[in-house]
């Protein structure tokens, strides 16, 4: 059996709902399976490094692709994490400020999230931030994320020609790298593997560019149907045994 290096999203992939979930009985056992018959198995995350990898230790993974492409982890060693372009990151994060707009920015691989606007408070994040009016974002050394609160409408007032973001709830946007191609492509040169062998699974847009780009793309039942029209394969629900029955129709399992 020839061996694959296959990429796992997690939200709505690798778990039953998005976000979080739980993993099924039968992915553990698939993941099992397929490293026992000696694939490569890791993750594709538009999570940060900190937040994957705790997943990554209920899962046995200890190989992600995080960051949204962004950071390589190599058998549980970080081996880089990217920040944004300073520079566009920057200009962000002052047109939050002129318009008003809530924020909180990701400085550093970190269960932490920080703003100089108390109102942040009063949203949604997942975790609490924290809030020092004197902060000066133009004096922190790197900027990874940058989360907003803002409608679509208002979304038309930033200047986000240069950074890539995910809109994944109606009244908030993440700038976040998407290329997850970009880190599994470095990974598996990385670990002497070829590009014709990998795979990737996914569920959402910002699995879109991997599941065009890949070998074999992917896409779960309950994948958005961009995603689908452009799979290799389309196979069963996150919640319905979905990875374990691709696994199985392949032969690689």
């Amino acid at each position: 059996m020839k061996k694959k290096y296959i990429f796992f999203d997690i939200d709505g992939t690798l778990t039953d709902s998005n976000p979080g979930g739980k993993i099924l009985e039968s992915t553990y056992r698939t993941l099992d399976r397929l490293r026992k018959n000696g694939h490569f198995v890791a993750t594709a995350t538009g999570r940060a490094q900190w937040m994957a990898k705790e997943f990554a230790e209920l899962s046995g993974i200890d190989n992600l692709v995080t960051d949204g492409g962004n950071g390589l982890t190599i058998n549980g060693k970080v081996q880089y994490i990217k920040p944004l372009n300073f520079d566009d990151a920057i200009q962000v994060i002052d047109d939050c400020i002129k318009y008003h707009f809530p924020y909180a920015v990701s400085i550093g691989n970190e269960n932490v999230l920080y703003s100089n606007q108390h109102e942040i408070e009063n949203y949604p994040l997942h975790v609490q931030p924290v809030v020092d009016e004197h902060l000066d974002f133009h004096q922190v050394e790197a900027i990874y994320k940058i989360f907003i609160y803002l409608s679509q409408e208002e979304e038309k007032k930033l200047n986000l020609d240069k950074l890539d973001y995910m809109r994944y709830v109606a009244d908030q946007i993440i700038i976040e790298p998407t290329e997850k191609y970009r880190g599994i492509l470095e990974m598996v040169h990385l670990m002497g593997g070829k590009e014709e062998d990998i795979v990737v699974f996914g569920d959402g847009h910002n699995d879109y560019s991997m599941i065009r780009q890949a070998s074999i793309g992917i896409a779960m039942g309950n994948a958005s149907q961009e995603l689908k029209d452009i799979a290799t394969f389309v196979t069963k629900r996150n919640d319905d045994d979905g990875i374990e029955y691709a696994c199985q129709y392949f032969g690689w399992i």
